[in-house]
């Protein structure tokens, strides 16, 4: 993506954008926040149902802006962003629900007070308030006999996204890492699928074992067709992908291993996917 400002010149289209509004807020758990957008632009969204972990990209303006400003594509076909200090702020997050027939998104925030910007934005977010999306995109998968699904609780939205919507004859584990009871919610899934909740003494996610020793620990039959998704603080992915690469021989096509966060680095300073 360019970072140049926009030039006076430069003949502009406005992007496939999907600009929505803010139509109520849930707090769902004392530390995430349900954030649901609705719009027009929605009607031309859709999401597959066998989508594994769903997301978008937010579009967040700078909250002094009465007017927001969004990228639009030049003459020569590249992005043509505000000036940096009216350019919205790109965030990724989950879709934890689409219902097509009300025209609402639904997004999940972990709550961080001011220390992240999407969450400052979910903390501070009121009916009409304006935000920008791009998306979805999603991997699908199909054909599976046996799922290991494995996160911390920046990844619950996307777990409980997919477990709702596999089949119902699906099999599997499923390992959530989250700060503490509280914040545990009740997640539809098939019978065949279990969920095991961590809570490691009251640690944050992603500054223990925890997630990734449960992980390694986990045993399939060894006849069935596995794929395993996984989102977390970056060391942990890098050591459950290459946990399944060297002890399980799994290839790219049997797992999605994700960096949804990195201890010290916002988003743009690291890579989602290694």
């Amino acid at each position: 993506m360019s970072d140049a400002t926009k030039a006076p010149a430069q003949k502009e289209t406005r992007l496939q954008l999907c600009i929505l509004h803010v139509v109520r807020t849930i707090d769902l758990t004392p530390r995430m926040r349900r954030i649901v957008l609705g719009g027009q632009d929605l009607a031309d969204f859709d999401v597959p149902t066998n989508a594994l972990g769903p997301y978008v990209k937010l579009l967040i303006p700078p909250k002094h802006l009465a007017e927001p400003e969004w990228p639009t594509i030049g003459f020569d076909g590249r992005l043509v962003w505000p000036a940096i200090e009216r350019r919205p702020v790109m965030r990724t997050y989950s879709v934890r629900r689409f219902d097509k027939a009300a025209a609402e998104l639904h997004v999940d925030f972990v709550m961080h007070g001011d220390r992240g910007v999407a969450s400052a934005w979910a903390a501070r977010a009121q009916p009409g308030d304006v935000v920008g999306i791009w998306g979805p995109g999603c991997p699908t998968t199909q054909n599976i006999d046996w799922y290991l699904f494995a996160g911390d609780h920046t990844a619950l939205p996307a777990l409980a996204f997919i477990m709702e919507h596999l089949p119902p004859t699906a099999r599997g584990q499923v390992f959530i890492e989250i700060p503490d009871e509280t914040e545990m919610q009740a997640l539809a899934r098939p019978e065949g699928v279990e969920v095991t909740w961590l809570c490691p003494n009251g640690a944050h996610p992603g500054t223990t074992s925890a997630l990734q020793d449960a992980v390694k620990a986990a045993s399939w039959p060894s006849d069935a067709r596995v794929f395993v998704w996984a989102g977390a603080e970056g060391s942990v992915a890098r050591s459950i992908r290459n946990h399944m690469r060297t002890q399980h021989r799994l290839d790219r096509e049997q797992m999605y291993v994700l960096n949804y966060w990195k201890r010290g680095a916002s988003e743009g300073a690291f890579g989602y996917v290694d």
